[in-house]
């Protein structure tokens, strides 16, 4: 092909292979390929200094507390640990690590499955996550920490924190949508436990349904006509469902069994929930602490004062960022908004929990700006006290000490915003229950301490760890 100057330049000139193209390979005919794992590939890497011991004797200690690892169906540990690992690095759905354990040579290499057949389907891989539980997922990003802090990779001089909110996977909340969902649940556990009442709690769903409708259809616009017709269908929609849970809950009191006990749970939360709308109904204000689903019953709508995204519905986290990058953190032990005068405690204790030791420098936003934050931190013997103060107050440490604290301050939310990204599967997790979310958020922090570690080792033995 010649150039615009009407000369070949070394770009133009290519020769073709035309092999696998004229004649297939002989190879993709036979039972088994076999595949080089280069040398470079985070699997591979990751195989090899993985501390498989510490992480098996972690799992079994929770897989212990649920089934008995000694006796029945044998299960191999290295490719289950294997699989979950790989599954947080990626954010990969239990279909998608399936085929991954099945067709990834790096990821079979990870698992200890390089010389066999053997692989396992989403419904082991659920399992086995669901077996060892949220306080397997933080204690194996504790070893993670661990084992960088042993390699030098990070350390306890630096404790940068901050909150932020995982947002739950609910749609968004409103009181017409709790009412029909309520409607619906309480004849449902009525049907399957062979309620009495469970004809008319038939039509008491149906009228609260056909009131849902008219709500929806025939009261948009915020006109004060619209809002005064809203307002009426939900008090005669509210009165609908109310009724309800009173003649449910009259009709289980003859009822026993494991069924019968959870459904006297939702009413007490269905009562709860039809008393919060009550007010809302004839206040026009929210309750504080206002539970805003019906299955996460952590989630809170916290607002952020943010431009994008004035309220997020979800729990609040601790996030800490440690010395070259890694992260830890919990959920906060209040659920909902709260200021952050008295979060030291919480994050030296989550800090302590994982290195058994206090920060040298304590770092946090103007929020944590209180006495009693200083206090606790001087009593636990923080050298640097870094928390940004609020007005024109400057900080009283070095000027050295400042400049770090405003660099470790801007990489904090740096590393959230890369914890909340996607990948990791930290907000909006893929979840049905409170406790599902929080396994998420720390699977999400394991699987981004696995990656950065993998970037220092690969920086630290010459190469680059690559996804192969």
């Amino acid at each position: 092909m010649a150039s615009k100057t009407g000369h070949s330049s070394l770009e133009d000139l290519m020769s073709t292979d035309m092999r696998g193209i004229l004649q297939t390979s002989l190879f993709s005919l036979t039972p088994g390929v076999s595949v080089i794992v280069d040398q470079n590939s985070q699997y591979r890497v990751l195989a090899q200094v993985f501390p498989w011991v510490d992480a098996a004797e972690i799992v079994n200690r929770y897989r212990s507390e649920k089934v008995d690892i000694e006796n029945g169906r044998i299960l191999d540990l290295r490719a289950h640990i294997g699989a979950l690992i790989a599954q947080t690095m990626n954010g990969w759905t239990d279909r998608q690590a399936e085929e991954m354990v099945r067709y990834h040579a790096g990821v079979r290499l990870l698992c200890g499955l390089e010389g066999a057949t053997t692989t396992m389907d989403r419904t082991r891989i659920e399992a086995f996550r669901n077996c060892v539980g949220k306080s397997c997922a933080e204690e194996l990003n504790q070893m993670v920490l661990q084992a960088a802090l042993g390699a030098g990779f990070t350390g306890i001089e630096i404790c940068a924190a901050d909150t932020t909110v995982q947002e739950s996977p609910i749609a968004y909340p409103t009181e017409v949508g709790h009412m029909k969902n309520i409607a619906e649940k309480i004849l449902g556990f009525g049907k399957r436990l062979g309620l009495k009442s469970v004809t008319g709690l038939g039509k008491l769903k149906d009228k609260a349904q056909g009131l849902f409708t008219s709500i929806r259809l025939f009261t948009r616009g915020k006109t004060e006509q619209a809002l005064e017709k809203k307002k009426k269908l939900s008090k005669k929609m509210h009165s609908r469902v109310q009724k309800m849970v009173r003649v449910a809950k009259v009709d289980l009191e003859s009822k026993r069994g494991k069924l019968a006990d959870q459904a006297r749970e939702q009413l007490k939360l269905y009562g709860h929930m039809l008393a919060q709308i009550k007010i809302w109904m004839k206040t026009g204000f929210h309750p504080k602490s206002k539970i805003i689903s019906l299955w996460d019953t952590t989630a809170r709508a916290i607002s952020k004062g943010k431009s994008g995204k004035s309220v997020e519905f979800g729990r609040r986290w601790i996030i800490t960022r440690l010395m070259g990058g890694y992260v830890t953190g919990t959920p906060c032990q209040k659920i909902g908004a709260d200021a952050d005068t008295q979060i030291a405690d919480e994050v030296i204790m989550n800090f302590m929990d994982t290195f058994g030791e206090v920060p040298e420098s304590f770092i946090y936003d103007r929020g944590g700006d209180s006495k009693k934050n200083e206090a606790f931190l001087e009593r636990v013997g923080v050298e640097n006290i870094c928390i940004f103060p609020k007005g024109r107050r400057k900080m009283g440490v070095a000027p050295e000490v400042l400049d770090m604290a405003r660099r470790e301050r801007s990489l904090n939310e740096a590393s959230i915003a890369n914890l909340k990204s996607k990948k990791y599967n930290f907000t909006k997790p893929r979840a049905r229950s409170p406790q599902t979310c929080d396994h998420k958020g720390f699977s999400a922090m394991l699987g981004f301490n696995l990656n950065t570690l993998l970037r220092d080792l690969g920086s630290a033995m010459g190469i680059r760890a690559e996804i192969t």
